[in-house]
This record gives C-alpha cells, structure tokens and sequence, in this order.
C-alpha cells in the first residue's frame, strides 16, 4: 500500500511570493539582437546619438521653398509673384539656391535649399506658367523641419533599463543601427510529470488525460519576457525526474515541473529536490494552489506546481510569472482592481486564503462578479474567469457583497 507524506506547516501567500521574488535575480548576461527582434527586450546600455536626426534643414509638406521676407506683402487680393527655379524631390540634394523673387517646388522631408527660410503651402498659392503666385505671407521657419529637432548629436537618447517599445526600436533605427544591446532573456524549461498524461494530438486511452499544463504556460512564460523549452512528459519515475532535472538545470534559469508536487505516494518532486537540491518551501496556505514547491537546485530555480490545470495556471500567475518578469528587467505588471457586486454565496475556506474565480458582467449599469470556479482540476475555470477574488482563511461572503476583484 501507497504511503503519503503530509504537508509540514503552509506558509502564507505573501511570503512564498516574496522567498521566490527574493531569488529571482535580475538578468546580467547581455546579447545583440537584430531590430526585427528588439521590441519588448530590455536595453542594456546607453543608447548615444552620433548624429543629428534629421541631419538637414528639410519641408514638413509639399509646396514651395521661399524666402520669407519675399512675401512680406502677400494678400489673396495681391499676391506676390515668384519665378520657380527647380523641383527637389525626398532623397535628393538641391541644385538651384533660392534667391530674391524665386522659390523652389519641393517635397516633403526634401532638404531645404539653399537661401530659403520657409515652406509655403501649395494650397496658399496658384501657378502662373513658369512661376507661383503666393497669397499669404509665412514666416521663417515655417513648415520646416529644422536639423537636430528630433535628436543632438552627444545626446543620450535611450538609457539602460528601458524596455524597447516600437517607438524606441524606430530611434535605433533613425540612428542607423541595425542590432539593439538587450539583456539576455530567463531560460526556463517547462517538465511535465504524469504516468496518465499524453501529450494533445494524440489518441487517448482509458484513464489518460491531454497534458494541459504546458501548453498554457508557454505563452505566460513569453509573455513574461523568458524563453521557453518543453520536455516530452516524464513517467511517474524517480530516477527519470532526477536525470530530467539535473539536464534542465544545466541549460535553464528556471525550471517548472508540473505535477507531482503533492504529498501522493506517485508524487516525487519533493523527495527528488530533496536529494538533488534544496527545498525553500512546500505547501501553501492557499485555495487552490496548496502543493506548491519552490527549491534551488545549483544556482537554478525550480518550481514545483500542481499537476491540476486551474492550480496549476493559477499558481503560475501567482509565482511564476513575477518572479521571470524580475529576471527579465521588465516592470512589475501594475494592479488593476475594480469594485464588483459578489452574484452568489462564497464560502469559507478553513485555514486557507481562498482564491475565487469570478467572471464579470455589467448589468443594470453595475459591475456583477459571478463565481466561476469548478475545481482545481477543471481548466474552464480558468479560461472563464476575467478576474480574482482573496478571501482571506476562514472567511466566506454573501451574495450582494461589494468585493475588490484584480483583473486577470
């Protein structure tokens, strides 16, 4: 017969996020990514600009390059008459310089010629055969550009820390560079666990289930700013959870095995960290999301979630996600919380933070939460939800509560 290990003392939500947040150092290792590549990646240097951006005087518009104080006099009942020298189109260099009583037609982001101070609309003017008729005045400097508006050669433009957003990928490339210097991204290898669990796509026999699990935390995982490796599920196997281990150790920053984090005889992830590694803590005081471990194995972080999907989704979020968002040098994703009237009866959970689903809907122009939690096993749970609600241990609610639901 099977022997269970029970859970030693369960620490509270609050310090198992900070023991893992305490270990989650962030990323020092730096690699140059093609700018294609670059937007959400964190800059790991002082971007300077060598230049001025724009490096000339150039037309914010189409119409004609002037002097200004050639038409100083212009009315639409007099206009002033300007003999056009030239076109000049974007990309190319001027030939011809402005001089008194001439202008220049001219396209815009085309270089200014030479002895023009201003642009003048072509809706402000009308042609006359070889010539312009201007009908407003302008002033110096209308309509242009002027070198060095957008970015000063010595400035910094970019500093270290910031996460390269597609306006800042466009300020390399006004630059000319072609790579951005980034911090390398976390490594984590994903290990899923379970005799009984087969991978999606394949044919399923009695008392099997699809693995789940995985495939929902790998776009967490990236979307958490780390790069993400799947192993090939792993059997219920002592010695084949200590070889898998050991081998995502070596290459990955992180590793997550789901399942096996629990106190079953079948359950091996704590006895196995035991012996390889360290174990910080397992079991929390939470509902769902009770067996979660978190331990060290070398300077690697391992995290051990429940094999159930909902326990499992939800104690990523709770854990996984921050912890890799550090390690990335991203920003802690900032909390949004909205008040909502509770639409059913909660009850209280003895000795555990309860953790309540709920999905959200506006009715009669008041926000609604509904409990939309099956059980831990249940991945609808989750896929219904649109927020959480924390019930701290021994509480219930009743339905008409006002209650803080964080969005998910």
């Amino acid at each position: 017969m099977g022997r269970f290990r029970p859970f030693g003392e369960l620490i509270t939500l609050e310090r198992a996020q900070e023991l893992v947040l305490a270990a989650a150092h962030p990323m020092k290792a730096i690699e140059h990514v093609e700018l294609v590549d670059a937007a959400g990646r964190v800059l790991a240097a002082s971007v300077m600009a060598d230049r001025d951006v724009p490096g000339f005087d150039r037309s914010a518009m189409d119409g004609y390059a002037v002097r200004a104080a050639d038409l100083a006099s212009a009315t639409p009942a007099k206009p002033v008459r300007l003999a056009l020298l030239a076109t000049v189109h974007a990309g190319h260099v001027p030939r011809s310089a402005v001089t008194a009583g001439t202008c220049i037609q001219i396209a815009t982001g085309a270089p200014l010629p030479e002895g023009a101070d201003a642009v003048m609309k072509v809706e402000d003017t009308a042609r006359e055969g070889d010539a312009i008729l201007a009908r407003v005045t302008v002033e110096r400097g209308k309509h242009v550009v002027p070198r060095g508006e957008d970015m000063r050669a010595g400035d910094e433009v970019l500093s270290p820390g910031m996460v390269l957003t597609p306006a800042r990928v466009g300020v390399l490339a006004a630059l000319g560079l072609a790579q951005a210097q980034v911090f390398r991204r976390p490594r984590v290898t994903l290990l899923p666990t379970g005799t009984e669990v087969v991978p999606p796509g394949r044919p399923l026999e009695m008392g099997q289930v699809y693995d789940s699990n995985a495939p929902a935390l790998t776009p967490l995982v990236r979307e958490a700013g780390a790069v993400v490796e799947r192993t090939p599920v792993l059997d219920d196997e002592q010695e084949v959870q200590e070889e898998a281990l050991r081998a995502a150790a070596g290459t990955s920053e992180v590793v997550v095995v789901t399942g096996g984090s629990s106190v079953g005889e079948r359950d091996l992830l704590a006895p196995v960290m035991e012996r390889l590694g360290s174990v910080e803590f397992h079991g929390v005081a939470i509902k769902p999301g009770k067996p979660v471990l978190f331990g060290r194995l070398d300077d690697t972080l391992v995290l051990g979630l429940p094999g159930n999907p909902t326990s499992c989704l939800l104690s990523a979020w709770l854990f996984l996600r921050p912890a890799l968002r550090r390690m990335a040098r991203l920003p802690p994703e900032p909390q949004r919380c909205r008040q909502a009237k509770l639409t059913a009866p909660v009850q209280s959970v003895l000795g555990r933070d309860q953790l309540m689903m709920v999905r959200l809907e506006v009715v009669d122009d008041e926000l609604h939460a509904t409990p939309c939690y099956r059980g831990s096993g249940a991945i609808m749970s989750m896929a219904q939800a649109d927020g959480l609600v924390a019930l701290p241990a021994d509480t219930g609610a009743s339905a008409g509560d006002q209650i803080e639901v964080e969005l998910l």
